[in-house]
């Protein structure tokens, strides 16, 4: 008991510590609509639209062939409008295209004619990628990384919690008789959000500090279309292959793997540092021990549990981390090209060239199909792991890295330090400087000897061109301090 009480004090100290990601105290009054519509919405439109939740043991509202046609159209939507839709027209689009998701839904729900029903689909589809990217803008550029954080682990927990009820009801065998009734009141509820949407809550890019963002950044673009393909696209293929062989509730493990996913990337960071790469490890690893369990489920049955339980975890861990960078990066260096590109690469290279690996393994449904896929799939993902020392290195050389695993994006007071061409070690002393800490103190927080962070402090001086603390008090009078002090 004083050990279950202690570990209970740390994860609430760790919930309400400042400088923490997952700082609960961070999550502001004004963006509340943002988060709202974020968890809701991506719930409903996971859970009810997309291939990726797609059943083979049930037809849920749009059936499973019109899911994949509706997804299709989705991410080829998503990947049109992101170069259409400008950042100050959030508001007006995410009005415009909720308009016309709940027309083509009052028209698919009532219709009878299967070609008008096939229309409103489609609409709906068009629509769904209109207001995708409405309500991606404020995600990036409004929200603080504390609520971009619990946006995206709170819709993949609703997903899975949303999916897990709705697979054990049919797997019981309990006849379909509200799921379009729950889908239309929730898209109602999220798409209510809207009306407390504000065009100032985006902010002109004239009024932002610009960071210049490194090339190299774009290498996450393929690590995000890597992870759809393989996780979402082969492990989903592979997933519902083997829920069609096996009287084992398998898809029922398979959310509560994705339910442990979402506490495990809460876990990550609130007591791990680089919290980033050591989720894409975990997403990667587990994806790769899940299929080698799937490669001996004829030898030992139950092992078809460990492999859904695992797929789940890699799956929603990943969804999140890359969510979750896009709107890091995207906030970060101020970039709507990576913006555009992400989708891009997520939507079309990574989304669609999943949905049709994943159906073209479905559909063979041979054993051998399943084990070749498995065993190209953990070739690759140890390669990625091997490589791991080096994604490390260059990750942690750019500064969004540290910036994910806190609260806020630092960009706003770049300004204060840049002009003055401080290196980016001089910048992390002088801000320790002007709260108030001694060189000793500074040491100990940054993990640095004493002499050299002397040393920074002379450089700073020499580059300002003073020589006292009291001086660099002077000449950042206006820099904000931490708690107003």
């Amino acid at each position: 008991m004083p050990r279950i009480k202690e570990l209970m004090s740390i994860i609430f100290t760790k919930l309400i510590k400042s400088d923490s990601v997952i700082n609960l105290k961070m999550l502001q009054k004004k963006n509340f609509s943002y988060v709202f519509i974020w968890i809701i919405y991506y719930a409903w439109v996971t859970v009810f639209t997309t291939w990726w939740t797609a059943s083979p043991i049930m037809d849920n509202v749009f059936g499973t062939e019109l899911r994949n046609m509706l997804h299709s159209v989705n991410l080829i939507s998503s990947a049109i409008f992101i170069f259409i839709i400008k950042k100050e027209w959030f508001v007006k689009f995410a009005r415009i295209g909720s308009m016309f998701i709940i027309v083509g839904m009052c028209i698919f729900m009532t219709t009878k004619n299967n070609y008008l029903a096939l229309i409103a689909a489609i609409l709906i589809g068009i629509s769904l990628g209109a207001f995708n990217i409405s309500i991606l803008i404020p995600f990036v550029f409004a929200l603080n990384n504390t609520e971009k954080f619990y946006a995206v682990v709170g819709t993949n927990m609703l997903i899975n919690i949303i999916s897990f009820v709705q697979n054990s009801k049919y797997i019981n065998v309990i006849p379909k008789t509200s799921d379009m009734i729950v889908s239309f009141a929730l898209l109602i509820l999220a798409l209510s959000s809207i009306l407390f949407f504000k065009k100032e809550a985006v902010k002109c890019d004239d009024n932002i500090i610009k960071v210049k963002m490194p090339s190299r950044i774009y290498l996450t673009l393929v690590l995000n279309c890597i992870f759809a393909i393989l996780c979402k696209g082969l492990g989903k293929g592979i997933l519902n292959i083997t829920v069609g062989t096996t009287n084992i509730p398998v898809l029922l493990w398979y959310y509560i793997g994705g339910i442990l996913g979402c506490i495990i990337y809460i876990a990550i960071f609130g007591f791990s540092k680089k919290s980033i790469h050591l989720a894409w490890n975990i997403t990667f690893g587990s994806m790769t021990m899940g299929l080698l369990c799937n490669s001996f489920i004829d030898h030992v049955e139950m092992l078809e549990i460990v492999f859904a339980i695992l797929i789940g975890i890699s799956s929603t861990i990943g969804m999140i981390n890359m969510y979750y960078m896009l709107g890091v990066i995207g906030k970060k260096y101020n970039s709507m090209k990576y913006i555009q590109l992400s989708i891009l690469f997520i939507g079309i290279c990574g989304g669609l060239a999943g949905i049709l690996v994943g159906n073209f393994i479905y559909n063979k449904n041979t054993f051998e199909i399943s084990i070749t896929a498995s065993i190209i799939s953990v070739a690759v993902m140890l390669i990625f792991l091997m490589l791991s020392p080096i994604f490390t290195q260059i990750y942690y050389c750019d500064e969004w890295v540290s910036d994910s695993e806190k609260n806020e994006i630092d960009n706003e007071h770049l300004y204060f330090f840049k002009k003055y061409c401080l290196s980016k070690r001089e910048i992390e002393v002088c801000k320790l400087l002007l709260e108030g800490y001694t060189l000793r103190q500074i040491s100990a927080i940054i993990s640095i000897a004493y002499p050299t962070v002397n040393t920074y402090c002379t450089s700073i001086y020499r580059k300002l061109g003073i020589n006292s603390r009291t001086e660099l008090f002077i000449i950042f009078k206006d820099y904000p301090l931490k708690n107003g002090n």
